[in-house]
């Protein structure tokens, strides 16, 4: 039931992400050919594409922070929760996917972009193509492929942890019977007030850690300390999210 729940999810946040995804590739595929051409026209084409692109990148990543805060507040929080908790699934189920569903539509916007970088490198001149194999030599040549691979999955976690902090603070917004809104905005404050606050670990903490974890792994050992604390922060904030909604669900 699990995964009919992300995949009703997703249906709904690729609907409309994906036109804007749509367009990103294709203005990709249209500053690669102004790269090739040296003429009025080509010059004209990579400025436009350009700011066309620039423009829809930041419009994918506001309109996705919205709707992925719209879908959890309307779906969960409104009239819609009604119909939600009546399905025949845990409320745990309801909030791992929404927290699934806005993780994966989060990297599929990351993996447009990569997309819309390997068109223009495609249809660049050769010097820069030879200049990103070139660096793709060193990264092989200093064995940068483990560190890099760590490091998206530490970026994944903190991604599942920002979301999971603006849920949090939405469940406690809905508390109040009076502007729910501006509370779960107060909520997200206080939360990020307290984890600053708190230190998990705190940041002496943190680098006595990473130091004594570098002997061991051989590098960047703080990372590991950061994903362990993104770990932590994922489950506080799960914990918060799910008592609340089955013990204090207020919908309007």
């Amino acid at each position: 039931m699990l995964g009919k729940l992300i995949k009703y999810d997703l249906k709904a946040l690729v609907k409309i992400l994906g036109p804007l995804w749509g367009v990103l590739l294709v203005m990709g595929l249209i500053f690669g050919m102004g790269m090739s051409d040296l003429s009025p026209i080509g010059n004209g084409m990579m400025v436009f594409s350009l700011v066309v692109i620039f423009a829809v990148i930041v419009g994918i990543f506001v309109i996705s922070v919205i709707i992925i805060i719209q879908r959890f507040w309307k779906g969960l929080l409104k009239e819609e929760g009604y119909l939600m908790f009546t399905l025949p699934v845990t409320t745990r189920s309801l909030i791992l996917a929404k927290a699934i569903s806005a993780m994966l539509v989060s990297l599929g916007t990351v993996l447009v972009i990569t997309l819309l970088g390997v068109e223009i490198i495609g249809l660049s001149p050769v010097k820069l193509t030879d200049s990103v194999t070139y660096f793709g030599n060193w990264i092989i040549r200093i064995n940068a492929v483990a560190k890099i691979g760590y490091g998206v999955i530490v970026a994944i976690a903190g991604l599942l942890s920002s979301i999971y902090h603006v849920y949090a603070a939405m469940a406690i917004g809905q508390l109040s019977n009076n502007n729910r809104f501006l509370f779960s905005f107060v909520a997200y404050g206080v939360l990020s007030i307290i984890i600053t606050v708190i230190g998990i670990p705190t940041l002496s903490t943190l680098n006595t850690m990473g130091n004594s974890l570098n002997d061991v792994f051989g590098f960047y050992g703080n990372w590991w300390v950061y994903l362990l604390e993104n770990i932590v922060l994922i489950v506080v904030y799960h914990i918060i999210t799910e008592v609340i909604l089955t013990k204090k669900l207020n919908l309007e």
